[in-house]
């Protein structure tokens, strides 16, 4: 079952024909993030908060993804993460938009997951100072 599920994603993701079923009632086709992520159109990367760059705050925030039909992020709710990054992820997802996913040929929602990782940099260390030569 695993594997016709697989196949099946990887179909929606190449734009291929999908063998004919139907989402749950009501619900919306739960999709990998993996297999969305090849679908994302337009993402934009989230403002790291600067309360939790002071304080050296690095991680990835997982979020639980609700695609509208037209490609358009309908919901996001946390699933994990460090409290201090998740509105700023939360807030760059919301504008993030997917290629339409088809099912038997007509627009569905999905449902899928999404990592936003923070990581910090660090700054780039002062050149050496030269020895003067009198």
């Amino acid at each position: 079952m695993k594997i016709a599920n697989l196949v099946f994603c990887l179909g929606l993701a190449l734009g291929a024909a999908a063998p004919a079923v139907a989402a749950p009632q009501g619900k919306p086709l739960r999709i990998s993030g993996i297999v969305m992520q090849a679908k994302l159109t337009h993402s934009v990367p989230p403002k790291y908060p600067e309360a939790a760059r002071k304080k050296g705050v690095q991680g990835t925030v997982k979020l639980q993804v609700l695609v509208a039909k037209n490609g358009a992020v309908k919901s996001v709710k946390v699933v994990s993460g460090d409290k201090r990054l998740a509105k700023a992820a939360i807030a760059a997802v919301k504008r993030w938009r997917y290629q339409t996913t088809l099912l038997n040929g007509k627009p569905i929602e999905v449902e899928t997951e999404v990592d936003v990782k923070f990581t910090l940099t660090k700054p780039p260390k002062p050149a050496p100072k030269s020895a003067s030569h009198n």
